[in-house]
């Protein structure tokens, strides 16, 4: 009996685990973001890392960035990667070095830049040493959005995609 309440656990403990990994970004057909170095699979001998990568001798030691769509309080998705006009929805990042462990300090120079109706560059950019954060953004027209976090110390760049309607 013992065995099967540990198993029943365990499963119930990956699922978990599964459904709340985030998904593929920057070259992919996903829309809320990116996979990161907790990807789950056997067949994996390392750190996965997604979208443009940061110069191997960056002094920052920044190899990649990950990114998830931030919705505001309160916002909820209509469907997949889908949200309502007049939300506050962001991003979400941390960077990683090679090995897969995330930087969590003020050494980067991060742009966050959106990309989509009715932004212009002054509202829908925001620059920041913080190498891991997030940043909400009030987006009113419908249509079809990309942020980017780009890291001009290592290079590294990465993106999410979404719609409002």
């Amino acid at each position: 009996m013992k065995l099967k309440v540990a198993t029943t656990a365990l499963a119930a403990a990956a699922a978990f685990a599964v459904c709340a990994a985030p998904v593929h970004a920057e070259g992919s057909s996903d829309l809320f973001g990116s996979a990161g170095s907790s990807d789950f699979g056997s067949s994996s001998k390392g750190p996965q890392h997604y979208g443009k990568l940061g110069r191997a001798d960056a002094p920052n030691g920044v190899k990649s960035i990950n990114v998830w769509v931030l919705p505001g309080k309160g916002v909820v998705a209509a469907e997949e990667g889908v949200y309502p006009r007049n939300s506050q929805i962001g991003v979400k990042w941390n960077s990683t070095i090679s090995t897969g462990e995330e930087i969590d300090s003020n050494e980067c120079k991060m742009t966050v830049a959106v990309a989509g109706p009715k932004v212009n560059a002054k509202t829908g950019t925001v620059r920041t040493n913080l190498c891991t954060s997030s940043k909400l953004f009030n987006l009113k027209a419908a249509g079809e959005y990309t942020i980017t976090v780009t890291d001009a110390v290592s290079g590294a760049s990465n993106a999410i995609r979404f719609s409002l309607q």
